[in-house]
């Protein structure tokens, strides 16, 4: 895991100019002090996200993010922090010192470099004696050495104990094997999980090897494919196969290949179509939803063509329409997948296809045809309306489009279709504020907000804070006020962008910050309101301490302490009086 120094880090972010770099991603105007632009972490039609030239930060007061530059990369782009370090610094033409030095930062270290060793011995086996069978299956399939090297393909051999042989004897426990899926026991005997099958690792989001696909090519009667179970390190709804490689050229090509299998992904890149991912069994996930999501590109699914092919191309299609993502279907009339399409009718046939993929919509609605007889009443009665039930949550004009189509192809009255779909006049709405800005926020919690912001930008506030105030009530936001103080003293300043790039990687306190800035973008920081803010919070701390004394009264048998409480009581009070007339 790759470490930059956070004086390399605030040297870099100071260097750009957030305006500039965001400039190269979105649209930006003008307004005022300010720059806007439409913002792509919504569904935005007016400008939303507004970009600060003065402090270096973004905001969007509708989705409630922002950041500083690192932080639009990694939301914009789903990368790493460190990746997004890594580009602006390039940007800007600054020779970043990356430290990879610091692997015990790994949670899963051990996890990682026990799969990556074994990644090695498969390589090796293929490139021996025993791997020229594999390797020449390999290259009918059209996967030449470039390709193996760039999938780190390999080969387990046929004997069933030559892994765990190794691996035991570099003292890892045969129940930790078990549990990472590398083996199998049965009573006193080990053998290894996968033999006599070439062997595809998996990656997760971030490149890490984490799991192994088996394949057969030999004509053996076993499965087809073997995958690693599930480890701590390999879940297989938060894998996308071939996502750390594609994502690159799937946002300079502007869209998503899906295929149902890895050697799918595999043939497709072999032929330099190198924005494909696979599924890790046909459905997705929230992680893997949000992922794509993430990628703002339409999608093409080319799942495979049978049944459960066409069963998930319709269950997927539809939960990434749901999701706001556009989405294209191909389906290949002859040919399982598109590895055995290219096989048998070649890449330029496949290409063409791949050019002319029809909209998810117009292929949902044309497979309801199937099994019906559009010459019976009954029949065409329910196309019909199983048509326009899939047209419900379309837009005004899609719906215009589709029943016109409807209309002339089947010879029916449009205005009977309408009727039929409820379509209404649709008013142009507002959009609707993130509902965060609805909620209520009490005099004491903007004060405490107003303080954290004022200690962000300038450090006398820091001294007001502990000479004044010296702790927040909420856990939170006492944090936050530690990691401000620490990072002061460490750098004897403080601005926002740079402690936004400090604390960006401790999501205990990050969100909170993010929206302290938020809340208190438009707020000019001065005295006056930061000591106004200050007398809030100690007359606030003032009255919960008077009412937790009167619950103690309540509960006081004993006279003289019950007298000793009233005395506080009075002190308080007075001392709050006398704060009023000051």
């Amino acid at each position: 895991m790759a470490f930059i120094k956070i004086e390399e880090i605030n040297k870099i972010r100071q260097e750009a100019d957030i305006v500039d770099i965001i400039a190269d991603y979105l649209p930006l105007q003008k307004k005022g002090a300010n720059y806007v632009a439409v913002c792509p972490f919504h569904d935005d039609h007016k400008p939303s996200l507004f970009v600060s030239k003065e402090k270096q930060i973004f905001n969007c007061f509708t989705c409630n993010t922002g950041g500083n530059i690192f932080a639009f990369l990694m939301k914009y782009e789903n990368i790493s922090f460190v990746e997004a370090v890594d580009i602006v610094a390039k940007k800007i033409g600054y020779n970043i010192k990356i430290d990879t030095s610091n692997k015990n930062d790994l949670k899963y270290k051990k996890e990682y470099e026990l799969y990556d060793f074994v990644t090695k011995f498969y390589i090796n086996n293929l490139n021996t004696k025993e791997g020229i069978d594999a390797k020449k299956y390999l290259k009918k399939r059209g996967i030449d050495e470039s390709v193996i090297r760039e999938f780190k393909i390999g080969l387990s051999l046929s004997k069933n104990d030559s892994l765990s042989k190794v691996l035991l004897s570099k003292n890892y426990s045969v129940d930790y094997l078990d549990e990472m899926g590398l083996i199998n026991k049965y009573e006193d005997n080990v053998f290894d999980k996968y033999t006599n099958r070439i062997m595809i690792p998996i990656e997760d989001l971030s490149g890490n090897i984490v799991g192994f696909t088996g394949r057969i090519y030999h004509d053996e009667d076993s499965a087809k494919y073997i995958n690693t179970k599930e480890t701590k390190i390999f879940k297989k709804s938060e894998i996308l196969f071939n996502y750390h490689n594609a994502r690159n050229t799937i946002k300079s090509e502007k869209k998503l290949i899906i295929v149902e299998g890895n050697m799918d992904a595999i043939k497709l890149s072999a032929n330099n179509i190198k924005n494909v991912i696979a599924l890790m069994g046909l459905n997705l996930s929230k992680i893997q939803i949000d992922t794509i999501k993430k990628l703002r590109v339409p999608v093409v699914l080319m799942l495979d063509n049978d049944t459960a092919g066409l069963d998930a191309t319709l269950k997927l299609g539809q939960i990434l329409i749901d999701n706001k993502i556009d989405v294209e279907v191909i389906r290949f009339s002859d040919g399982k997948d598109p590895d055995e399409y290219i096989l048998k009718y070649g890449l330029e046939n496949f290409k063409k296809i791949l050019n002319k993929p029809i909209k998810f919509i117009d292929f949902k609605i044309d497979s309801l045809k199937d099994n019906k007889n559009l010459n019976s009443i009954e029949d065409l009665t329910k196309f019909i309306r199983e048509s326009l039930e899939v047209l419900k949550n379309r837009d005004i004009l899609e719906k215009e489009i589709f029943i016109n189509k409807l209309a002339s192809e089947y010879n029916i009255d449009a205005n009977i279709l309408k009727k039929e779909l409820n379509i209404k006049k649709e008013e142009k709405k507002e959009e609707k504020i993130n509902s965060n800005t609805n909620i209520k926020v009490s005099k004491y919690d903007k004060a405490v907000s107003k303080i954290l912001y004022a200690m962000m930008n300038d450090k006398k506030y820091i001294s007001i804070y502990k000479n004044k105030v010296g702790y927040f009530a909420d856990k939170t936001d006492r944090i936050i006020a530690s990691e401000i103080i620490y990072y002061n003293n460490e750098h004897n300043n403080i601005n926002i962008a740079d402690f936004v790039s400090f604390i960006m990687t401790n999501s205990e306190i990050y969100d909170k910050v993010i929206k302290i800035i938020n809340q208190n973008e438009n707020f000019e920081v001065n005295d006056e309101v930061i000591n106004n803010c200050v007398d809030v919070l100690l007359k606030e701390r003032n009255k919960l301490e008077i009412e937790e004394l009167k619950r103690k009264i309540k509960n006081e048998k004993d006279e003289n302490v019950k007298v000793e409480l009233l005395q506080k009581i009075a002190s308080l009070k007075k001392g709050s009086v006398n704060d009023e007339r000051n």
